[in-house]
Parts: structure tokens; sequence; C-alpha cells
């Protein structure tokens, strides 16, 4: 790629103690075939050494310090607005625990400048630890708001060529143009962490841009799955927030049913693992809430161009998301699901 056609960009590493990844993940983005670029970390109040880390050892590296957490969604928007001020086409956010090839930005480029209507776009993402194993190749979402990782733990073996639509793109190695942004808005910092990725995907595929793979650009992700109370608490809230916000009333109204059905599902697998009381937390969030999530349903259904029927495409009626696959709950509600959303997706 000729350094004068090169586009501007800037690559945001949202970042929360992570200084056990932080030199190999900015090893890597500083040792790009790609030109024109710089790198910005924003710490969200790290309680390890990355700060230092960063001074020290990387003085080409920009650092925003926040002063306190502000989730995955509010240290992304930070580094966002910033870039905002300044010319880069192309944002980019990486997670701190993502080591990046070589290659990895000029192929994010490409893939974004081959159509202006790609508003996001993804990496492949490997598995650091089994880098012939994909972690994601675009994420998978349920109609009812879960989403999951695209093809988890496959095996990589260049199934995936070209430049093609996924139903959500993940936020840990994430191209997102300027425009869109512009069009529709940053994360929600509501969210917190978790689905803030499901959110702006589904936002920007209801203002009519495209959502990505881009399978010459590749990283390699330190994943692990954790089940920690407070992890299903973010989960459950946010799945619901998500798409209360996002779904038009007559799309709510048929999955009316769905959606009561699997909260009865839901109650009764929390009280097995011992999070009731973190889903039923998540409950009273929205309603002590209503008033912010109604302004946020205005805006987004304000800037709709697209309807449900259109954006359901992309949507699954099968769970397969690890740490559940295969298992009980799964087997049991996956036929149920699959036949009421191929009945119900013809409504929307």
């Amino acid at each position: 790629m000729a350094a004068a056609a090169e586009p501007r960009v800037e690559v945001i590493v949202p970042n929360f103690n992570g200084q056990k990844y932080l030199p190999a993940c900015l090893d890597s983005l500083l040792n790009q075939s790609y030109n024109q670029f710089s790198v910005t970390v924003v710490d969200n109040a790290s309680a390890d050494d990355s700060v230092d880390l960063i001074r020290r050892d990387y003085p080409q590296v920009a650092l925003i310090e926040n002063e306190r957490n502000t989730g995955f969604a509010g240290g992304c928007n930070t580094g966002l607005r910033q870039a905002l001020a300044g010319e880069a086409e192309f944002l980019i956010l990486v997670n701190s625990d993502i080591v990046a090839d070589r290659r990895w930005l000029e192929g994010l480029v490409l893939a974004a400048g081959s159509d202006e209507s790609i508003g996001l776009c993804q990496s492949l993402i490997l598995l650091a630890g089994e880098p012939g194993r994909i972690n994601t190749a675009g994420n998978e979402a349920h109609f009812l708001g879960f989403g999951f990782c695209g093809h988890y733990r496959e095996e990589e073996r260049g199934q995936f060529a070209r430049v093609a639509d996924v139903p959500f793109a993940s936020g840990s190695a994430l191209l997102i143009r300027r425009g869109l942004l512009m069009d529709i808005g940053l994360f929600d910092e509501h969210l917190f962490m978790y689905q803030e990725d499901l959110d702006l995907s589904w936002r920007a595929r209801l203002a009519g841009w495209r959502v990505a793979l881009a399978p010459r650009s590749r990283a390699y992700h330190h994943y692990s799955f954790d089940r920690n109370k407070d992890k299903y608490y973010y989960l459950e809230r946010n799945r619901l927030l998500v798409c209360l916000k996002n779904y038009s009333r007559r799309s709510l109204l048929v999955l009316a049913p769905a959606f009561v059905g699997a909260e009865v599902a839901m109650l009764a697998w929390a009280a097995s693992g011992s999070w009731l009381t973190q889903k039923l937390k998540g409950y009273s969030y929205l309603v002590r809430n209503a008033g912010m999530l109604l302004e946020e349903r205005r805006q987004v259904q304000q800037r709709r161009r697209v309807s449900d029927g259109k954006v359901a495409l992309f949507w699954t009626g099968k769970m397969a998301f690890e740490g559940l696959k295969d298992s009980r709950l799964t087997r049991i509600a996956n036929p149920v699901s699959s036949w009421y959303w191929k009945l119900a997706r013809r409504l929307l």
C-alpha cells in the first residue's frame, strides 16, 4: 500500500490492569506494515503499574489517564472523542490483551476502504494460546439479545477469504469509520461493559451501515470466558437494555412471548447458579433508569433507516455460546427458540 494513499488512522487501546499483556500488545502495534497511524492508551484508573510501564518504555504512545474506571464503553469513548477532534478517517479499538499480526492494520484499512458503507470492521481474531483456532470470525447474535463468539474454537483453514458482513463486530479489534460515529454516536456508556459492541453494531445496521469481517487482518487474543457473578449481572442487564432500545415497538410485541419464556428460564438458571441476586438487580436497574432508556430508545428510532426485518436476517434462533454450548439448557431451548424465530421474523 503506497504511503501517499494511506488514510490517517488512530489506534486506541482501552486498558484496565493490563500490565501483563501491554508490552506484547504495544510492540505488535508499533511494528505494523502500515505507516499513517498513531497509538493512544486510555487507562481506566488501573491499580497495577500499567501507567508507569507506558511512560517508561513507550514514550511514542500517547497516554490518557481516566480518574476512575469508566468501563470498557467509557474508556473507549474517551479515546474516540479525542480522536474525533483530529483528522483520522478510521478509529481502531484494540484490547490490551491482543497481539496483532504485522499486516493487521493494513488488512483492516483495505477492507474498510473497499466499500464506503462499511461502518464497522473487525479483524479475524484467533486464540493466542492456540493460534490455529478461531476466537471470533464475527460475533453471533440471538434474537433475544444473547451475543457470543462466532466460529469459536473452529480450526482456521483459510475458509474466510473475502470481506463479508457479520451479525455484529467484536470490540476487541475493531475499526470504526469516522462517519459512522458522526451519524449514530459513540458507545452507550450506561452499558459499562459487555454488549456494547452488539449495541453499536445494531445501531449501525439500523442506520444503514454495513458491519463486516476483514479476514486478512489477523490478531491473537488472550481470551477466557469468565463466570463471575458481576459478569452475569452486566450480560443480562445489558441484553435487555439493548433489545429494548433497538427493536421497534411492533417487534417487541411479536417477540414478547419469547422474552417472557427466556426470563423464566434465566431466573431458574440464575437461582441454580447462585447469581439470582445479580439477575434481580438488573431488573431494578432497568426500572430505576426507565427515563434514560426511553430517551435512548427515542434517539435510536429517530435515526432508523432500515427495518427490523432486514436486520433480523443476521440474527439466529440458536444459542451456541461458550460455557453453555451443548448444555441441558440449550438442548431444550434451542429447538423451541429456533422454531419461534422462524415464525416471528416473518412478522418483523
